[in-house]
């Protein structure tokens, strides 16, 4: 898809507000003919604006007729009409409905007061008054959209985020009745509902905290399971589990004294006498 500047006298190829280039595609023939504009909508969703305000305006600068709400998504200006022709006239209608004046930048939005429509700059702040006497100034404000209505779009997304946040809590509102809530629940309701999820959320919180002490509780230690039994039957039970060869060279057999010592010629008595032996004849 072809894009352009929203300001084509601007040459910057990365100018950074881009707008597709109009698509036309004429049908029909003799006092039939007609011009369907193919992509108006991408275009006017670039620019911030209706499409019924490019069209109209496409249609009081062409004198011809249009339709202002096609169903099908099908702008159509009555005549034969080329795709060029129309971009500059599209040209016109966003330096007089969408750039700012002082700074030109698209960035603005339009607000309708006391009879006036002002170009509110989200980039500098300016606000300008656009000319009243032009055609379209008049569409504008006889077609201002109607105070405390939201679009279908807007209803959509909204009623998507609240069903969205109805399942994530509804374990926990479907107990006091707040679970399922209907699409037609206004403002009030809704932030409720939030109350009512925040609330669960930190009841299941609680919940697991609680189900995790309980359960460092029940865990008890069983020393007999892993500990080594040190008492004198143990110990004598072990040395006679040993083999025999082991028995004799560490001497922990039957025949200790009182006094707990070994008798008999052990290893270790070997190495002692062999040290004294080293020792004596050292001087």
């Amino acid at each position: 898809m072809a894009l352009v500047n929203v300001r084509r006298d601007v040459a910057d190829q990365f100018y950074r507000y881009k707008m597709e280039r109009l698509q036309t595609k004429i049908e029909g023939k003799g006092n039939g003919i007609k011009t369907v504009i193919v992509n108006l909508t991408s275009v006017a969703q670039s620019l911030a604006r209706p499409g019924a305000y490019l069209i109209k305006y496409f249609g009081f600068e062409l004198g011809a007729q249009t339709n202002i709400d096609p169903a099908d998504d099908r702008w159509i200006i009555n005549g034969a009409h080329d795709g060029p022709k129309l971009q500059d006239h599209l040209d016109g209608f966003i330096s007089k409905f969408v750039l700012c004046k002082k700074c030109k930048n698209p960035e603005t939005d339009v607000i309708i007061k006391d009879d006036h429509i002002i170009l509110d700059c989200k980039a500098c702040g300016q606000r300008t008054d656009v000319d009243i006497r032009l055609k379209l100034s008049g569409f504008i404000l006889k077609n201002q959209p109607k105070k405390g209505k939201k679009d279908k779009a807007e209803r959509k997304a909204a009623r998507r985020a609240k069903q969205q946040a109805q399942a994530n809590g509804g374990k926990e509102n479907g107990a006091n009745g707040h679970g399922s809530g209907s699409g037609g629940e206004g403002s009030e309701n809704g932030s409720n509902d939030n109350d009512d999820i925040d609330a669960g959320s930190d009841d299941e919180f609680e919940r697991l905290k609680n189900e995790a002490q309980d359960a460092e509780q029940e865990v008890e230690v069983k020393d007999h399971e892993w500990a080594v039994d040190m008492s004198e039957e143990a110990v004598k039970a072990r040395q006679a589990q040993l083999p025999g060869e082991f028995k004799q060279k560490l001497n922990i057999g039957d025949d200790e004294d009182e006094d707990g010592e070994g008798g008999g010629n052990t290893v270790y008595d070997q190495l002692g006498a062999w040290i004294i032996e080293q020792t004596e004849e050292k001087g």
